[in-house]
């Protein structure tokens, strides 16, 4: 890595920021999370018999965690699957690579230019949402909401890399686009694959929702290999959530706060690592 240059590499973010910051579905997603707070947060506490308009943070956040989960990756996946297939298809990644730029700063520049833009998303929409809870029913759990909208960013970088890796494999758009839709199916279906199992294996599903049951401890070791169920983890931790739609959900003590962020990072540097030596070998 040495000899990087990071004007090169803040120059191309900065392009990449630009030209992608004005999509009108970064725009539409942004206002679905200011309205689906919103209205979590009303269907959490104002339509529980109190007085409240709103429920608190805790509340809004479980609300969340299903659709978040679901958006982000869609988001970073259409943001990444042409990073590297549809611009060398293009052509356009022949005329930047004319220029004195090695390779790692490109990709560098690419992942940091539209990680800016995915940001942008969790941070307006939760937070201008969580702006307004807050003021109504206070800022009790306000750093927990602070930890949920870092996740949500984190986990918008963790899908990133892995379409940017999928991206530098792949030899055209179409066959990126193919992945990044067998990447999403993936977030969507693991979870059920591995509740498959766990019913298959003797698992009791009643006694989970009565609350009557555990999960197994390979069912929660099962979960480093889902981004999405591993940043779910995350944001449990941080509001100190022990069961979801009722439903007992104690984790074990190895699965801290500090060893679900790591893997997370793992899960970004990983990827990218890979998406550096598949693009390395291509030939543009």
């Amino acid at each position: 890595m040495a000899g990087i240059n990071p004007k090169v590499i803040y120059t191309i973010a900065k392009k990449e920021f630009l030209d992608n910051i004005r999509n009108k579905w970064i725009i539409v997603i942004t206002i679905i999370f200011i309205i689906l707070t919103i209205a979590s947060s009303y269907l959490a506490g104002g339509q529980a018999g109190g007085d409240e308009i709103f429920g608190g943070m805790e509340d809004t956040v479980v609300a969340l965690m299903s659709i978040y989960t679901l958006l982000i990756p869609l988001i970073a996946i259409m943001l990444g699957f042409s990073t590297i297939a549809g611009e060398a298809e293009k052509g356009a990644l022949s005329v930047v690579l004319s220029y004195p730029v090695k390779r790692v700063e490109v990709l560098l520049g690419k992942f940091l230019g539209l990680g800016s833009v995915l940001a942008v998303t969790p941070l307006i929409g939760f937070g201008l949402s969580g702006i307004v809870i807050a003021t109504i029913v206070g800022a009790e759990e306000g750093l927990a909401f602070i930890a949920f909208i870092a996740l949500a960013i984190i986990l918008g970088l963790m899908y990133l890399s892995l379409i940017i890796c999928i991206s530098a494999l792949c030899r055209n758009r179409v066959r990126a686009i193919a992945g990044g839709i067998i990447l999403f199916f993936w977030a969507m279906i693991y979870g059920m694959i591995v509740m498959a199992v766990y019913y298959g294996t003797g698992g009791d599903f009643m006694k989970l929702m009565s609350g009557e049951g555990t999960y197994p401890d390979w069912l929660w070791s099962s979960v480093v290999f889902s981004p999405s169920d591993l940043n779910q983890m995350a944001v449990m931790r941080a509001f100190g959530l022990k069961q979801a739609m009722g439903i007992s959900l104690e984790a074990p003590d190895w699965m801290s706060m500090p060893f679900v962020l790591a893997v997370q990072l793992i899960w970004i540097i990983i990827p990218l690592i890979l998406a550096y030596i598949f693009f390395k070998r291509r030939d543009i």
